[in-house]
């Protein structure tokens, strides 16, 4: 069984995945006022290639997620392993998505809105609610891998009499037959197109039942499990986890396909750019002690790129949007203005990982964890 093995390709995803989201964000924010929008109130109109298509990060964190998620619950199973599970995906997750609702809470604050809304806002965000609003708007995915984790904490409970290869099936055929659906709908004629039923199929509790991303994760899932072997209670070969791999990937493309609502190109773009990460994972998990060695002397910087893509990723969002108004109404320039943001959004995301490795480390000195390197890959 793999447990103590580090991925550096997972690194390199880690952070194009997060510098795609931010992309994504920074392209839609206002130069007026802080908040998202499009047209000549743009703030940075020469990242419009990537509204909407830098989305896709966020399946490429999905996948990742799948596929360490699933080493990390390797084991006998039993309520000890699914509580030290549940224990160490909090302490990866919690301090920095505490840390950085408390900055986007100051942030909002200063801005000039509400504070009562806002303190609910934050509360709904470091609880991890089901219901939104969020204190900052990549929140909603994080409660999302939160659902993940229960079912995966269920199998490790069950002594895996549910495997993690049932459970990936169970939650990538529950999405396939969701986008399935979904796909049909969209491809109807406008004339005929039933836009309320989409609209309904769109909501936030489909992605909560993991319908709309569950391929996501069960692609990352039945990957770790083919290049470990399998889970020891499946009885289907390599050959038969590469096609639900394959078919779970196309029912991903599908997702992305329809959930960008911009033209074909950038459409095909994005899935162009999915395929390229899936490959790319592929071929790093294959080649993963050919990688280690040439990048040898660059390990440390390698992780540390991989560890600051999750601050990154919680701080560009609401931090970004109220900093990018405030750089403009000082009168700085489109290019400096930018180049300033990206700037604050790095300075602020490294302070964030300092305190959330203290914390961590507090936490994590508390309890014996006899393999502790097994926990060192986490989304």
């Amino acid at each position: 069984m793999e447990r103590n093995v580090h991925y550096h390709v997972m690194d390199f995803l880690r952070i194009f995945a997060a510098l795609l989201v931010l992309l994504n964000h920074f392209a839609t924010f206002a130069w007026s006022r802080a908040s998202v929008t499009e047209g000549s109130d743009v703030a940075f109109g020469f990242l419009s290639a990537f509204a909407g298509l830098g989305a896709v990060g966020v399946e490429v964190f999905f996948v990742i997620s799948g596929f360490v998620i699933a080493m990390s619950a390797l084991g006998e199973g039993g309520a000890s392993q699914a509580l030290r599970f549940a224990r160490m995906r909090a302490t990866r997750i919690l301090p920095a998505l505490w840390l950085s609702a408390l900055v986007s809470l100051a942030a909002r604050t200063l801005y000039g809105e509400d504070f009562s809304h806002l303190l609910m806002d934050f509360g709904r965000s470091v609880t991890l609610s089901p219901k939104g609003p969020y204190i900052d708007g990549v929140v909603w995915s994080l409660v999302v891998e939160a659902v993940f984790y229960v079912l995966v904490a269920a199998s490790i409970l069950s002594r895996f009499r549910l495997s993690l290869y049932d459970l990936a099936k169970i939650i990538g055929f529950s999405s396939s037959a969701y986008l399935l659906i979904l796909s049909g709908l969209h491809l109807l004629p406008p004339s005929i197109r039933p836009e309320e039923a989409i609209s309904v199929l769109s909501r936030f509790p489909f992605k909560l039942l993991l319908l709309q991303h569950g391929v996501f994760f069960a692609t990352g899932m039945i990957l770790f499990l083919v290049r470990n072997g399998g889970d020891g209670r499946s009885e289907m070969g390599h050959a038969g986890k590469t096609v639900l791999i394959l078919f779970f990937g196309c029912m991903g493309t599908a997702e992305i396909f329809i959930s960008i609502e911009r033209g074909y190109a950038y459409k095909t773009a994005a899935v162009i750019v999915w395929l390229m990460c899936m490959c790319a994972m592929a071929a790093g998990i294959r080649y993963n002690e050919f990688i280690k060695c040439k990048i040898l002397d660059y390990d440390n910087f390698v992780r540390y790129i991989g560890g600051i893509s999750y601050p990154v990723y919680l701080n560009h969002y609401s931090v970004g949007m109220v900093v990018v108004w405030w750089l403009f109404s000082l009168g700085f320039s489109t290019p400096i203005a930018f180049v300033l943001s990206m700037l604050c959004v790095l300075g602020l995301s490294m302070a964030v990982m300092s305190l959330e490795k203290r914390i961590q480390n507090a936490i994590r000195r508390g309890f014996p964890r006899p393999e502790a390197k097994r926990d060192q890959m986490a989304v």
